[in-house]
C-alpha cells in the first residue's frame, strides 16, 4: 500500500491546493492522539489520508475505508504531501498503467442500477478474470457484472476490458453478500462463484451462506441457477446441506466435470489430479420485488459529548449493530469513524458534521440500502440525538 515515513512534516494551513488536489482540512483523534485525518479531493474522488506521529517519524497512508481507485490518485496526494516533508523512506515511484487506470467500467455499488438490469450474469469473486472474460466474449449481447473486493484483480480485469474492446463487463468492488441484496429480483440468467476462499477454520467468513442462496435465488430468473465449484469437499458439502434446508431449489450436483471456461484454478487442480465439485442450484419460483429504498439522511447537530460518543459501547441487537470506532475533530469539524449492518458483512463509514456550512452527511457514498444498515442507521440517529 502506497505510504511514506517522515522525520517531520510542515503542511501548512488548511485548505490549499497543488496538482489538482485539495488538501482541505485536518482532524485529530480523540481515541488516540497521534492520530489525525487529512481530507483530500481530486475531481470527483474523495478520500483521507492517514496521519500517525510515531515517536521519531511520522506515517502518512491511506485511510483504508475512503481509498480511492486508482491507487495512483492516492499516491499523487501522498507525493504532494512528501514533498512538504522531510523524507525517511517512501514507495511513491512511477506508477503502472493499472494504478492510473480511469475506467468507465468500474461502478461504485450505487452506480448499479444505472445498468438496464435484464437477463444480466453475476460472478462473484472472479480472481484472475479468466472466467468472466471469456464468457462476456461469447455473449456479447448479455452484461456481466463481476463482483471483486481484490484490488490487484480489479485492477488486471479492467485492463484486459479495455484491451479485448469488451463493452457488456461491469465490475463492482463490493462484498457479494450485501451487493445481492439490492439486485432486481427474476432478472438474473446466472451467479457463478468459481473456487472461492473456503474458510473451513472460519465458515462465518465464507461467501455461501443461507442468506446469501436465499437471495441468489430470488434475484435469478425462475430455472436459472447458481453454479458452485470448488475443489474443497468440505465446503462442496457444507453448501449442498444448506441447499437442503431451502424449499424452493432445486439441485444438481457433480464431480470432475469439464467446465465451460477452464479457469486458472482449475487447470491448476486438474494438473494435480485433484477433485473438482459442482453444485447447481435453480431457482423454481416467481418472488416479488424486493427493492429497497431509503433516505440516509441526517439533521445537523454540534455534538456536546464527544468523549462520551467515543467511548460508548457497541450496540448489539438481534440483526445489526452499531460501533462508533472513533471520533476526529478540529475547530470546523467533527467526524465520526461508524461501523454497522450486518454481523457477517459490515458497513464501515465516515460521518462528517460540518459546523461551518452546519450539516451532517455520510463521507463518499451513503450506506446500500439493505434491512441491516437502514436499522442500524436509525439507531446511529437515536445514539446522537441523545447529544444534542
Amino acid at each position: 500500500m502506497p505510504h511514506f515515513l517522515a522525520e517531520s512534516a510542515s503542511l501548512g494551513d488548511y485548505p490549499f491546493y497543488e496538482d489538482a488536489y485539495a488538501f482541505l482540512f485536518e482532524v485529530k483523534s480523540l481515541k488516540n492522539i497521534s492520530e489525525s485525518l487529512i481530507c483530500v479531493t481530486y475531481g470527483n474522488h474523495k478520500f483521507f489520508i492517514k496521519k500517525i506521529k510515531r515517536q521519531k517519524e511520522i506515517l502518512f497512508k491511506a485511510e483504508k475505508n475512503t481509498k480511492p481507485n486508482p491507487v495512483g490518485i492516492l499516491k499523487g496526494a501522498l507525493r504532494v504531501l512528501a514533498k512538504r516533508s522531510q523524507l525517511i523512506s517512501h514507495n511513491l515511484n512511477n506508477d503502472s498503467v493499472r494504478q492510473v487506470i480511469k475506467s468507465k467500467f468500474l461502478l461504485k455499488p450505487s452506480e448499479i442500477f444505472r445498468l438496464e438490469l435484464r437477463n444480466f450474469c453475476v460472478e462473484i469473486g472472479f480472481g484472475s478474470g479468466r472466467h468472466l472474460l471469456k464468457m462476456a466474449q461469447k455473449n456479447l449481447d448479455k452484461k456481466y457484472i463481476g463482483i471483486e473486493i481484490h484490488t490487484p484483480s480489479i485492477e488486471q480485469v479492467l485492463r484486459q476490458i479495455e484491451l479485448l474492446g469488451l463493452e457488456n463487463i461491469f465490475i463492482v468492488r463490493v462484498d457479494a453478500r450485501i451487493l445481492l441484496e439490492i439486485l432486481p429480483s427474476n432478472q438474473c440468467e446466472a451467479i457463478y462463484v468459481h473456487f472461492p476462499v473456503p474458510w473451513n477454520k472460519k465458515p462465518h467468513r465464507r461467501v455461501m451462506s443461507a442468506k446469501l442462496i436465499s437471495q441468489a435465488l430470488r434475484v435469478l430468473q425462475k430455472d436459472c441457477a447458481l453454479e458452485l465449484r470448488t475443489d474443497d469437499q468440505k465446503y462442496f458439502k457444507d453448501s449442498f446441506e444448506m441447499v437442503l434446508d431451502n424449499k424452493s431449489a432445486k439441485i444438481e450436483a457433480a464431480k470432475n466435470l469439464s467446465g465451460e471456461v477452464v479457469s486458472k484454478y482449475e487447470a491448476r487442480w486438474q494438473r494435480q489430479h485433484k477433485d473438482i465439485f459442482d453444485l447447481k442450484i435453480f431457482s423454481l419460483t416467481w418472488d416479488e420485488d424486493e427493492k429497497i429504498e431509503y433516505d440516509f439522511k441526517f439533521d445537523f447537530f454540534i455534538p456536546k459529548h464527544l468523549q462520551s460518543l467515543q467511548k460508548s459501547q457497541k450496540i448489539v441487537k438481534e440483526d445489526y449493530f452499531l460501533h462508533i470506532c472513533d471520533v476526529f475533530e478540529s475547530d470546523f469539524f467533527v467526524i465520526f469513524a461508524v461501523s454497522f449492518g450486518d454481523f457477517s458483512w459490515p458497513v464501515n463509514k465516515m460521518i462528517v458534521c460540518d459546523k461551518k456550512n452546519q450539516e451532517t452527511y455520510y463521507f463518499g457514498d451513503i450506506p446500500l440500502a439493505t434491512p441491516a444498515n437502514i436499522m442500524a442507521h436509525k439507531e446511529l440517529l437515536k445514539l446522537l440525538a441523545e447529544d444534542k
